[in-house]
């Protein structure tokens, strides 16, 4: 009888084990999925750049940055559906490549946009901030606009909730690159100051305009509906879907 219990003891306890890896493989496949495979562009006043040496060894010293989104921001509320840590404000990212220093040492203090990835090379695993920097540029407020209007479609099937219109400057846009028609927007409320609200774009002609309106940092009314959402990870009932993106000014600096 002894050895029956012990049998059915260990039984329980390789099933639970079997369970709990189970778990961890689905939600850190499904946390992958979500977030770390991404591609981004930020726009913002460029404030600092460090070299960071972690290690206390100047051959694996790592060279980071940040960035303060959008037009005369500080600090980060947000409004909206986003998965946590996706955006923060100021905007962090690091780089490996030695010419980079240089070029951003001449770009401190001008609005800038930043083309940025996750994950990191593994180069970089040492830095404190999570995105790459991939290309930087100065925002370019002359740029000609073919467009300045665009309606798109929503493709979510919930239910809409509200619906509405906001005013700003959008500050972030991401492609989750594993999953189709999945991109994220972030602006920043009004022509200045602290506030953002976050959006999700699953029309990719919308989304390829936003990169656009990010790149000349106009002024947009974006139209959204949001709908009610199935409960995720991140905890978020529901979600801003973009349908339409109006610019309404061009920013004087």
């Amino acid at each position: 009888m002894k050895k029956n219990y012990r049998l059915i003891h260990i039984i329980l306890c390789v099933s639970i084990l079997i369970i709990m890896t189970t778990c961890l493989l689905v939600g850190s496949a499904l946390s992958r999925s979500l977030i770390i495979d991404t591609r981004g562009y930020a726009s913002g006043q460029l404030s600092r750049i460090v070299r960071e040496n972690t290690q206390g060894n100047v051959f694996n010293s790592t060279r980071a940055g940040e960035m303060l989104l959008g037009y005369g921001s500080a600090s980060f509320i947000s409004f909206g559906s986003l998965p946590q840590n996706l955006v923060t404000n100021p905007f962090l990212f690091c780089f490996d490549k030695a010419d980079f220093y240089e070029v951003l040492e001449e770009l401190i203090g001008h609005n800038v946009v930043i083309e940025y990835k996750t994950p990191r090379s593994n180069s970089l695993l040492s830095c404190s901030a999570l995105n790459e920097l991939v290309d930087i540029y100065l925002v370019d407020n002359n740029a000609a606009l073919e467009q300045t209007h665009l309606i798109g479609d929503i493709w979510a099937f919930g239910p809409e909730v509200s619906y509405g219109v906001e005013y700003g400057r959008i500050t972030n846009v991401i492609k989750n690159k594993n999953a189709p028609r999945s991109y994220f927007m972030s602006m920043q409320i009004g022509d200045s100051g602290d506030k953002f609200r976050h959006f999700v774009i699953d029309d990719h002609d919308l989304y390829e305009y936003s990169i656009e309106i990010l790149r000349t940092a106009a002024m947009v009314k974006v139209h959204y509906s949001e709908r009610l959402a199935n409960k995720n990870i991140y905890g978020h009932r529901t979600r801003l879907f973009v349908s339409e993106i109006e610019v309404v000014a061009r920013r004087v600096n």
